[in-house]
């Protein structure tokens, strides 16, 4: 489950990054920052190229903007679909308890399964070095699971509870 969780968490991450430089091509702070101004500017004060600094924030596998996103996509993950397992049981009165012991553990594990002791990182380098098939079946099993985790709280939502029956 370790090796599976850390595979999502990769391609969230991947993805992520992949699209801040998709819209990097029509970012038009990109395009003023290409200006003969901002680019004596940015010498001036020993910076290098801005939208490269920007995006080795964001490649960063350790601390990068995409590697956070990433770790809080998974977590949201489980955390809804727990919340939809709970929406599943419309009559019965839930204590906020159970939510908050929940998602406690939901973090727990994901701590466990992706920060402790920098797992998360080993398993970057490790599916750095796969080959081309590989990274694209798993990517779209990743894609097919986080899609699953967030779309099963809409569905019980809209499907099993009956506060949405009437919209």
């Amino acid at each position: 489950m370790e090796r599976f969780w850390n595979i999502v968490h990769y391609f969230a991450y991947r993805a992520h990054y992949k699209l801040h430089l998709t819209f990097n091509k029509i970012n038009p702070i990109v395009y003023l920052y290409k200006l003969p101004f901002f680019i004596r500017h940015f010498e001036k004060k020993g910076y290098g190229d801005p939208v490269e600094m920007v995006n080795k924030a964001f490649k960063r596998s350790d601390i990068g903007f995409s590697s956070i996103f990433a770790f809080l996509l998974v977590v949201g993950g489980q955390f809804f679909f727990i919340l939809g397992l709970f929406m599943c049981f419309p009559n019965k009165k839930i204590p906020v308890e159970y939510y908050i012991v929940c998602m406690g553990g939901g973090v727990f594990f994901n701590y466990i399964w992706l920060l402790h002791k920098d797992k998360y990182l080993r398993y970057f380098k490790e599916f750095d070095k796969k080959s081309y098939k590989w990274k694209i079946k798993w990517a779209w099993i990743s894609l097919s699971v986080i899609l699953f985790l967030y779309g099963f709280l809409l569905l019980s939502g809209l499907v099993l509870n009956p506060y949405f029956k009437n919209l």
